[in-house]
């Protein structure tokens, strides 16, 4: 007979991370929640702030701290110190960023906690709702769970919300070639290891800048229906409000943004790429995407939805033809480190073929960075867990060599600067033939 595995039934340890540059006072909700669950012991908020933080923020987390709660909240100077220990990672996390955020991942990680809550500092959970308690499944095991498949590949987020004066409304990320097309929701019950458990918002959803323009949605109540997704359908998933067993972690950077390609700034996107490529490694995996509560109560921080509009357009465009192909995408590797490393290589090698209005040198520049970062990534996760690294030079799964292709300093504000100098070189081991244009970007990170 099979023995039982007496740690699924264990308690689980919770990590919260969260960003800000506002003075904590949502902080009192979640503190309150982990009172009524009766998960004050087991659960810790971990604070990243950044430079524009107030004195109010760390003054919050210490009173909070002083009345028996775990509050980290680490000043910059230790934030800096921490990042150091870690390696080349120091250098892609660039301040007055939500990449700050990868801090307090890699912290979570690091703590040995099994399940890490993302959350934003305008989500606030809802009075007579399990908040904590619905993100454990993802340190469940395998579970009973409702499984849906779309034969066109998508699952609406918001189809589970009902809103006021509306018509359909879409999550920000998902893609517009998949709007408004025929769904044909198919629904089995089945036992799933869930690893990413999405929640959803009420008031405010999280919709793209264009949505906010045109329409103005606001979700009145949640359909108390939670799915999860079979391995053929995809969904947007973002950092709010977002658990994640700890094992997803390495498949988890918080994705840099702030470049210019084509004229379009890529920025507010960051939570949706990184959503995806965990996406991609979970399903590689046989793990489960679930979809549904927790519901928090998303009260928006001031928004200029034009300047917003102009800063996702580059992503939204891109999307469109990352998505294609990121859906169908074979990766290789048994773990969460090896498939994401996996993906980084493929990911590197498919944006040469892409073409379109938005694709030239610099925005497979971008890609190439973002694999590269990708590398750093689970570099820093091998190195808190004591492993050996992997080598950083650029290449990709056909052993092509790119030498010198991008340099990372310190600029004197501290933030990340690139330099990325020279073309790609075949090395003698593959008749691949040579890239074109692998000058990339120039470009202050």
């Amino acid at each position: 007979m099979k023995k039982r595995d007496k740690r699924k039934n264990k308690p689980k340890n919770i990590s919260v991370i969260v960003t800000s540059i506002f003075d904590g006072s949502f902080l009192t909700s979640y503190t309150k929640k982990m009172m009524e669950e009766g998960v004050v012991d087991r659960t810790r908020i971990i604070v990243i702030p950044d430079r524009k933080s107030p004195h109010e923020l760390y003054q919050k987390c210490q009173i909070l701290k002083d009345f028996g709660f775990n509050i980290n909240c680490p000043t910059l100077e230790e934030q800096e110190e921490y990042l150091k220990k870690l390696g080349a990672i120091y250098n892609i996390v660039p301040y007055d960023s939500d990449n700050r955020r990868n801090i307090g991942y890699l912290m979570a990680y690091d703590s040995g906690d099994e399940i890490v809550i993302s959350i934003d500092d305008d989500n606030y959970p809802i009075e007579g709702t399990n908040f904590y308690k619905e993100h454990t499944v993802v340190g469940s095991g395998e579970t009973r769970q409702n499984v849906v498949h779309n034969p066109n590949g998508w699952f609406n987020n918001c189809s589970l919300l009902k809103f006021r004066n509306t018509g359909v409304v879409y999550p920000r990320g998902y893609p517009y070639f998949a709007r408004f097309s025929e769904d044909q929701i198919e629904e089995k019950n089945s036992e799933v290891d869930v690893h990413i458990n999405t929640g959803l918002w009420l008031k405010e959803p999280d919709v793209d800048a264009i949505t906010w323009l045109g329409v103005k949605p606001y979700a009145s109540s949640f359909s108390n229906r939670s799915v999860v997704l079979s391995k053929n359908t995809w969904t947007t998933i973002n950092t709010q409000n977002t658990g994640l067993n700890k094992a997803v972690i390495p498949s988890y950077w918080f994705v840099k943004m702030g470049y210019t390609l084509s004229g379009l700034p890529i920025d507010r996107y960051g939570d949706i790429f990184s959503g995806y490529f965990a996406q991609t490694c979970v399903k590689h995996l046989g793990y489960g995407i679930r979809i549904g509560s927790p519901i928090v109560k998303h009260i928006r921080n001031s928004h200029n939805h034009l300047k917003d509009i102009q800063q996702e357009l580059g992503c939204i465009t891109v999307l469109e033809d990352l998505l294609q192909w990121l859906t169908e995408v074979k990766l290789d590797g048994s773990t969460y480190t090896e498939s994401y490393l996996s993906l980084a290589y493929q990911m590197e090698d498919a944006v040469q073929k892409f073409d379109g209005f938005v694709w030239n040198t610099a925005t497979r520049g971008y890609f190439h960075h973002l694999a590269y970062c990708m590398r750093v990534w689970v570099n820093t996760i091998k190195t808190v867990d004591g492993e050996k690294t992997i080598a950083l030079k650029n290449y990709n799964k056909n052993n092509r060599v790119v030498k010198n292709r991008r340099k990372i300093v310190r600029s004197k504000n501290g933030s990340p600067k690139i330099k990325l100098l020279k073309t790609v070189s075949n090395s003698k081991r593959t008749k691949t033939p040579k890239r074109k244009g692998a000058i990339y970007l120039h470009k202050n990170q």
